[in-house]
C-alpha cells in the first residue's frame, strides 16, 4: 500500500513524540526502583491515593464477587478497562496498574498533532505534542503510578475536538461517526466530564450555527452528541445514532430543516427531563462556590466544609498556574501569544476554549484543573514557534543592524542576569538564557540551516527544558511505605471482609484494597458529614472515641437500607436527645450503654504520618454543629527542625523552643511548657515525661531524631495522641492488635 511522504513523516513524528513521553515517565519507575520502601509484592507501588479504589474495584472485578455496601469501584470505567488488560495481558495486576497511566496518557500526542495537521502547523504541532505530554500538571497527574482517571481524561476531550474540527474542515462522514463515539466513550470513562461535554457541544452548536449555519451535517452531529450523553442505555444509544446516521447517509433527502429542527427539539428536550443540568449545578456549587452539599442534606446541622481543606480545589498564585500549564512562565507567555495568533487565523479552534477557561478555572477551583488547558495552550505554542520561525527566516538584517542586535542580547543578557541574582527569580533567569539564544539567532541570519537549528533549539529550551527539570526534581513517594502496607495486608487476617476500619478519608482507600474491609470514609465519601464521625473517633477522649466507633458503625449500615437525612440526628433520635451536646456528654461516660445489636467487629487505624494532617483532622468534629464554624478553638502542630540560634531551636512552623525545653515561642508570645514528652520508642511505648509548669495549657512531644509535636490539653488528651503515642488505653474499652513504629491498630471491644 502507498503512503504519501507527508504522511510517512507525520507518522514517525507521532511516533517520536509518544516515545519521548513514555520514556520520560520511565524516570521515575528508575529513581524508585533505589528504594525498597516503595515496594510491596515485588513490584514498586502507586503514588495515586485514589488510585487504590479503582485497584479495589479491578481486584474484585477479577475475584467476581465483593460485599454489599462496602463502596467498591466494582464495575467503575478505569476498574474494568484494567480487568479486560489483565485478562488479555501477560503481567501481574500490580505492575498493570503502575504502568498504564504511561502508556495510555502518552496517547495525547496523537490528538494534539492531529489538531496541529489540520491547522497545517507542521513541526510546530510535533514541539506541541512534547510539551503537552510532559507539561507539569499533566505529568504529575500522569506520571508512572499514577494510576486514575487522569491518564485519559484530557485524551479524550482532545478528540472529540479534533473530530469536530475535522468535520467543519472536511465534512466528513468518518467524524460525524466518530463524535458521537469519543463523546459516549468519554462520559463512561469519566463522568464528571459532563459539564465539559455539554460546554464543548453548546459551542459547537453556536459556532456552526454563525459559520455553517445551512449545512444539515453540523446540526446531526450536534443531535448525535446530545444523543450520546443522555440517560440511555449506552446500546440504546449506539443503536438510534446507527439508524439515524443510516438514514442520513442513504435517505437524506428526508432531512430537511423541520425534520431535523424536530429531531434537535426532542434531544434537548429528554435531556433536560433527564435531569441533564444537575451534574453542571454540582460541580459548579462545589468548586467555583465552595458550599459543601452536606450541610443542606443534614437538614439541620452544619458541618465542617471539607473543600476547604483540600489542596486541589484552593486558589493558586499566578507564576505555580503558569508553570503547571506550559512548565514555565516563558514558554505560558508564547503560549498565550501564540494562541490568539491561532484562534485570530483559524476560527474553528474556538471549539477548544471550554478545555481553556477549565483550566484557567485553576485560579479560582483549584490547581487540580490546570491540566485541561495543557493541551490547548501547547497548540498555542506551536502557532508561536511557528510564527517566529518564519519571521527569523524571512528577517533581512545588514551587517552593521546584526552587530547592534548582537550587543543587545548581550547587553540584555547581562541586565537580566544581575536581576535573576538580585531578585533570586527564576523567571529571570529564563529571560537571560533567552537572550543567548536570541544571539545566535541573529549571528546565524544569513545561513538558513544553521538559523533553523538555532531556533529550533530555542523553542526546546522554552517549551522542553523547564518540564524536563521538573520531572527530574518531582519524586514523588508511593502512598504507603513498605511497612504501612505490611500493616494493612496483615490487618487482613484479622478482621472479616464485613467488618470496618475507622480511619481517616485520606487512607480509606488503601486500607479497603489492603486490608479488604469497609470504612467510613474515603477519597469520593468525604463531606462534613462523612468526616465527622472519624474527627470524632480520633480527637475526642477514648471512652467517646469507643462509644462513637461503634454507634457510627451501625448507624451507617443502618443507612444504606434505611436511608437517614442524617446519621447524627438519628443517633440522637434513638437515644432521646434533642441537644447534640448532651448526646456527646453521655456518650463520653464508660456507662453508656448501646441499644441494638453488634453486628460486626470495629478497629481505629492510627498512623504515624497522620500526625502532620492531625489539625485538619480534628477541626471536623470540634465545631458548632448550628453554624458549622470551630466552637472551642484547639491547637496541634507538626514540625521539625529547621535550625538553632544561640537562645533556641527554629522549627518549620515557626514556633521556636528554648534550648533547655521548657519555653515556646508561638506567634511572637513565650510561653512555659506544660509537660514535655521525649518519645523513645513508639512501638515499645518507651518514652520519658516531664513536668515543667502545670499552669501552662501547652504540651510537647519530641521524637526523635527531629520532629516536635506542639498542642494543648483537648489535643493532648484526644485519643490518638494518648492510645497511638503513649499507648494508654483502656483495656476494657479497646485491644491492640496491631503495633509498629509507623501505626497501630485498635479493636474496639465496646
Amino acid at each position: 500500500m502507498y503512503i504519501r511522504k507527508d504522511t510517512k513523516k507525520f507518522l514517525f513524528l507521532l511516533f517520536v513524540a509518544y516515545c519521548f513521553s513514555v520514556i520520560c515517565r520511565f524516570y521515575w519507575i528508575y529513581w524508585a526502583s533505589s528504594f525498597e520502601e516503595f515496594f510491596f509484592n515485588n513490584q514498586l507501588m502507586i503514588v495515586s491515593n485514589d488510585g487504590y479504589a479503582f485497584a479495589e474495584g479491578a481486584r474484585d472485578m477479577i475475584a467476581g464477587f465483593h460485599q454489599e455496601n462496602d463502596l467498591s469501584y466494582y464495575g467503575s470505567s478505569l476498574s474494568t478497562l484494567t480487568y479486560i488488560l489483565y485478562k488479555i495481558l501477560p503481567f501481574s495486576f500490580e505492575t498493570i496498574i503502575l504502568y498504564m497511566s504511561v502508556f495510555l496518557s502518552s496517547l495525547i500526542v496523537i490528538p494534539i498533532m492531529l489538531i496541529a495537521n489540520e491547522y497545517k502547523l507542521g513541526f510546530g504541532g510535533f514541539l506541541a505534542a512534547l510539551l503537552a505530554s510532559v507539561a507539569n500538571s499533566y505529568y504529575n497527574r500522569t506520571m508512572a503510578g499514577y494510576y486514575d482517571t487522569d491518564m485519559l481524561a484530557i485524551v479524550l476531550p482532545c478528540f472529540i475536538v479534533f473530530f469536530m474540527i475535522r468535520l467543519i474542515l472536511k465534512k466528513d462522514l468518518y467524524s460525524l461517526l466518530f463524535l458521537p463515539f469519543f463523546t459516549m466513550f468519554y462520559l463512561w470513562y469519566y463522568p464528571s466530564s459532563y459539564t465539559l461535554v455539554v460546554a464543548l457541544i453548546g459551542l459547537f452548536f453556536i459556532y456552526n450555527l454563525i459559520y455553517h449555519r445551512k449545512e444539515s451535517l453540523i446540526y446531526m452531529a450536534t443531535i448525535f452528541m446530545l444523543i450520546s450523553i443522555s440517560s440511555f442505555a449506552w446500546y440504546y444509544e449506539l443503536c438510534i445514532i446507527a439508524i439515524l446516521f443510516a438514514l442520513f447517509v442513504l435517505k437524506n433527502e428526508y432531512f430537511k430543516a423541520k425534520f431535523i429542527a424536530l429531531l434537535g427539539f426532542l434531544a434537548v428536550l429528554f435531556l433536560l427531563l433527564s435531569g441533564g443540568l444537575d451534574p453542571i449545578l454540582y460541580q459548579l456549587n462545589f468548586y467555583i462556590f465552595r458550599s459543601d452539599i452536606s450541610s443542606s442534606l443534614a437538614q439541620g446541622f452544619a458541618y465542617f466544609n471539607v473543600n476547604l481543606t483540600i489542596q486541589e480545589v484552593g486558589d493558586i498564585d499566578l507564576s505555580l498556574f503558569m508553570q503547571r500549564i506550559s512548565a514555565s512562565e516563558l514558554a505560558f507567555i508564547c503560549s498565550f501569544i501564540g494562541l490568539i495568533l491561532l484562534l485570530r487565523e483559524h476560527k474553528s479552534f474556538v471549539l477548544a476554549i471550554p478545555m481553556l477557561v477549565l483550566g484557567f478555572l485553576a485560579l479560582r477551583g483549584g490547581l487540580r484543573f490546570t491540566i485541561y488547558a495543557v493541551p490547548v495552550m501547547a497548540l498555542g505554542f506551536a502557532c508561536f514557534y511557528n510564527y517566529i520561525s518564519a519571521y527569523f527566516q524571512n528577517l533581512k538584517l545588514k551587517g552593521k543592524e546584526i552587530r547592534f542586535y548582537l550587543i543587545l542580547c548581550a547587553v540584555s543578557f547581562v541586565i537580566f542576569t544581575v536581576l535573576c541574582i538580585f531578585f533570586e527569580s527564576a523567571f529571570l533567569f529564563e529571560f537571560a538564557v533567552l537572550f543567548i539564544f536570541l544571539f545566535f539567532i541573529i549571528y546565524f541570519i544569513r545561513d538558513k540551516l544553521k538559523l533553523k537549528f538555532a531556533l529550533l533549539l530555542c523553542a526546546v529550551y522554552v517549551s522542553l527544558f523547564f518540564a524536563i527539570k521538573h520531572i527530574y526534581e518531582y519524586k514523588a513517594p508511593t502512598v504507603f511505605s513498605n511497612i504501612e502496607t505490611k500493616t494493612l495486608n496483615s490487618l487482613k487476617n484479622i478482621a472479616n471482609r464485613e467488618d470496618y476500619v475507622i480511619a481517616w478519608w485520606d487512607y480509606g482507600y488503601p486500607i479497603r484494597y489492603y486490608s479488604d474491609v469497609k470504612t467510613l470514609a474515603d477519597g469520593g465519601k468525604h463531606l462534613g458529614k462523612d468526616n465527622f464521625f472519624p474527627s470524632f473517633v480520633l480527637s475526642k477522649d477514648e471512652i467517646s472515641a469507643a462509644n462513637m466507633a461503634r454507634l457510627s458503625v451501625e448507624y451507617t449500615e443502618k443507612n444504606f437500607k434505611t436511608p437517614y437525612p442524617d446519621i447524627l440526628q438519628a443517633m440522637m433520635k434513638d437515644y432521646n436527645q434533642s441537644n447534640e451536646i448532651l448526646f456527646f456528654n453521655e456518650i463520653s461516660k464508660k456507662s453508656f450503654d448501646f441499644k441494638g445489636d453488634r453486628t460486626r467487629d470495629v478497629f481505629i487505624y492510627m498512623p504515624e504520618r497522620m500526625s502532620g494532617i492531625f489539625s485538619t483532622v480534628a477541626s471536623f468534629s470540634n465545631i458548632d454543629l448550628n453554624t458549622g464554624e470551630i466552637n472551642s478553638p484547639f491547637f496541634f502542630s507538626s514540625a521539625y527542625v529547621l535550625g538553632r540560634s544561640e537562645s533556641s531551636i527554629i522549627l518549620s512552623n515557626g514556633i521556636s523552643i528554648s534550648n533547655d525545653l521548657t519555653r515556646v515561642t508561638i506567634n511572637g508570645v513565650e510561653n512555659f511548657i506544660n509537660t514535655f514528652v521525649e518519645v523513645i520508642s513508639i512501638r515499645d511505648a518507651i518514652y520519658n515525661i516531664r513536668k515543667i509548669d502545670d499552669n501552662s495549657k501547652i504540651y510537647m512531644f519530641f521524637i526523635n531524631p527531629s520532629h516536635f509535636l506542639i498542642m494543648d490539653k483537648t489535643m493532648f488528651e484526644s485519643a490518638y495522641v494518648q492510645m497511638f503515642y503513649l499507648s494508654k488505653y483502656d483495656k476494657d474499652l479497646f485491644e491492640l492488635v496491631i503495633n509498629d513504629a509507623n501505626s497501630k491498630v485498635f479493636k474496639v471491644k465496646r
